[in-house]
């Protein structure tokens, strides 16, 4: 049976706040095993969401008064995002449930979101809280991409992996990765001001990182892996996005989506994006374009 553990690296240090991510970790863990392991009826699911929806609250609020407590300078940030949690998020996910009268699909998609968006923003921004990683991305300057590195992937993604990453320097078709999976993300600010975000990344190191989240190896991507890392993704081009534009929240979530290696070579093709990193880690490669659109 699939598993959704807790690991110790994703403590952070402080007690009130990891006590309460083992216990929503746990939650999550309950709904997977009663309603998609054990198909139990709907009423079970719709418990574990009160219980889930009521219990992150509390933390926010308590994860909130910590930081206001230690005078965190990114409280304001890490506010917006507990509240698009609270706003947005979560009650997407429920209306989901109900039109869908509880399908398979969108429960495996509310654990996948969930693990995800607990996943990443423990490594993410809960992390910064303890000086673990910078608490706030730097703005990138035009045509600098060791800037967008810097200051918003490189950390994150080395707690998140648990290994040294390295910037090897542009991507271009020649760069091989293994089964490549391509994710795209576009974000908005206004009718003019767009940007895109295209992820590449082979399979086997997208399931090595869905084992490193879930604790347990993953042979094959199913639906809660294929949610659960558009969650992480996203919270990492968000933090991105922000980097582009003066005010942290100019940049709003628009669509994404994994696109068919037709598709990104449709866009690409004749095209060479503004910001086209590559990476290496033990496992592999994968890269980063970023564009602005008009």
């Amino acid at each position: 049976m699939q598993q959704i553990q807790w690991q110790d690296r994703f403590n952070i240090g402080v007690e009130i706040i990891d006590q309460a991510h083992r216990e929503l970790f746990s939650i999550v863990q309950k709904m997977l095993e009663l309603y998609v392991e054990r198909h139990e009826n709907k009423f079970a699911c719709v418990e574990g969401i009160k219980y889930f929806k009521a219990y992150a609250v509390k933390h926010f609020a308590e994860e909130e008064a910590y930081m206001r407590e230690i005078g965190y300078s990114g409280y304001l940030a890490h506010k917006r995002h507990h509240d698009r949690m609270k706003r947005e998020t979560l009650p997407a996910l429920e209306r989901a449930l109900y039109s869908s009268d509880f399908s398979g699909e969108a429960v495996q998609r509310f654990i996948g979101v969930c693990t995800g968006w607990l996943t990443g923003h423990i490594m993410i921004e809960d992390k910064a809280i303890a000086g673990k990683i910078p608490c706030e991305a730097a703005a990138i300057q035009p045509d600098d991409e060791l800037s967008v590195v810097r200051a918003v992937f490189l950390h994150p993604l080395q707690e998140m992996f648990g290994h040294p990453i390295q910037l090897i320097g542009r991507f271009s078709e020649k760069a091989s990765i293994l089964d490549a999976q391509y994710y795209e993300l576009i974000y908005s600010a206004g009718p003019e001001q767009k940007l895109r975000f295209v992820l590449i990344i082979g399979e086997p190191l997208l399931l090595h990182a869905a084992s490193l989240m879930f604790g347990v190896d993953f042979y094959a991507k199913d639906e809660i892996v294929r949610f659960a890392m558009q969650e992480i993704a996203q919270n990492l081009m968000q933090r991105a996005a922000a980097s582009f534009g003066k005010d942290p929240d100019e940049y709003r979530l628009e669509s994404d989506r994994f696109l068919e290696s037709e598709e990104y070579g449709g866009i690409f093709g004749g095209h060479t994006p503004q910001h086209s990193l590559l990476f290496s880690i033990r496992q592999g490669c994968f890269a980063l374009c970023i564009d602005r659109l008009s």
